[in-house]
């Protein structure tokens, strides 16, 4: 009995001192991988601070090479109207009586697939940046025209990102439309200037422009 008791207790001793030796390499491979995972997660969050900064900084410089790009919305394709530098000018000079026809570089068609339901909108490039400011104001007063039986409309050729800020802004610009003593802009990228009673106010945020609306 003695014996069996002594054999018992040799195979649990080695057996626990196999279990003792398993948790150590255990615990020392955990500690490891934590240390691995405490690295990954510090390079993880330099590569997205690091990717952020690219896609702010690719966002800048494509919609700096848009600054002389406006968008003509309206025009359908082939029906009346042809799509050539010469053309899109005149049109331009008609719609917004200017004193000469600017100086279009390129005009194409915008890259969304053909739809029967509307036509795609107009990429206009025009060669001089005072056209297009000049052309984007007067689309602003005027908004539809109608010329040579063509409706359409001007807009800035802004990026996906940009124009997605400044439709957030819509619902107070229209608010802002129906108040009387309040002139406002949308400023590049995404800020709402709003001019009330001589006082100039800026936001970058919707809910800080909201509450500036609701509370007048």
């Amino acid at each position: 009995m003695k014996v069996e008791i002594i054999r018992d207790f040799t195979a649990l001793k080695t057996e626990f001192t196999t279990l003792k030796s398993t948790v150590s390499d255990m615990e020392h491979s955990l500690t490891m991988c934590w240390g691995d995972v405490l690295a990954l997660q510090s390079k993880v969050a330099l590569l997205t601070k690091e990717v952020s900064a690219l896609d702010a900084k690719c966002d800048d410089l494509e919609s700096r090479s848009r600054r002389q790009n406006i968008r003509i919305v309206g025009v359908r394709e082939g029906e009346a109207f042809l799509l050539t530098s010469s053309a899109v000018s005149e049109l331009l000079r008609q719609a917004f009586d200017l004193d000469n026809a600017p100086v279009v570089d390129r005009a194409h068609c915008s890259l969304a697939p053909r739809s029967g339901l509307s036509p795609r909108p107009i990429v206009v490039r025009l060669h001089y940046y005072s056209d297009c400011v000049e052309i984007l104001k007067r689309a602003r007063q005027q908004q539809w025209i109608t010329k040579s039986g063509v409706r359409f409309a001007v807009f800035p050729d802004c990026t996906a990102k940009v124009a997605k800020a400044h439709s957030a802004f819509n619902e107070v610009r229209k608010l802002l439309h129906d108040m009387e003593g309040v002139r406002y802009s949308l400023l590049f990228p995404a800020r709402l200037w709003i001019t009330h009673n001589g006082t100039q106010h800026l936001f970058t945020l919707l809910d800080e422009a909201k509450h500036f609306v609701f509370d007048r």
